[in-house]
């Protein structure tokens, strides 16, 4: 199902078919290095990923989803909403996205991310959302700070890693 829209890009809930493609995203060192403990993904995992998303729509209303170009319907990454139980804030909800290496520097994600946020916050009803990203990783570093996150703090992950911790809230009408 379809849900967000940008001039290129559609978000839709993923779907079972999806599992290969996630693979291909997520299985690939230069994409991994950047999401969770930096290991590639097995397709099993994947797999399991897409099962918590569907679970994850039905009991939240939100989670990851595929992300394709509107005018071929390409598969290029995913970008979603989550709750990260292991997280710096299990309770707060945490933007996620990733993209095919092809597609990287062409601005998808500063497409995508602003579009996301605003889903989550207007639509959903989130009152603070995060993104945790590796200090090394500029491009991301960039893409939040455009999409209007404020940066709050640098927090050691569960792997002894640094994690810079960037926020947005949602305008409170006083």
């Amino acid at each position: 199902m379809k849900f967000l829209e940008t001039s290129r890009l559609l978000v839709r809930h993923f779907v079972a078919e999806d599992a290969e493609a996630l693979f291909n995203v997520h299985s690939n060192p230069n994409v991994a290095q950047w999401m969770g403990d930096g290991k590639p993904l097995t397709y099993e995992r994947c797999v399991k990923w897409i099962e918590t998303s569907l679970r994850n729509y039905q009991t939240q209303g939100f989670g990851a989803s595929a992300v394709v170009m509107k005018s071929t319907d390409e598969f290029v990454g995913c970008c979603g909403l989550i709750y990260d139980p292991e997280g710096i804030e299990p309770e707060t909800p945490e933007i996620i996205y990733s993209f095919e290496p092809c597609w990287w520097g062409r601005g998808l994600a500063s497409e995508i991310v602003p579009a996301m946020l605003d889903y989550g916050l207007k639509h959903c009803g989130m009152q603070r959302i995060l993104a945790t990203i590796a200090p090394e990783n500029l491009a991301s570093r960039r893409v939040v700070e455009k999409a209007g996150m404020v940066f709050d703090r640098v927090e050691i992950e569960s792997d002894g890693l640094p994690s810079l911790v960037y926020f947005i809230e949602a305008v409170r009408n006083r």
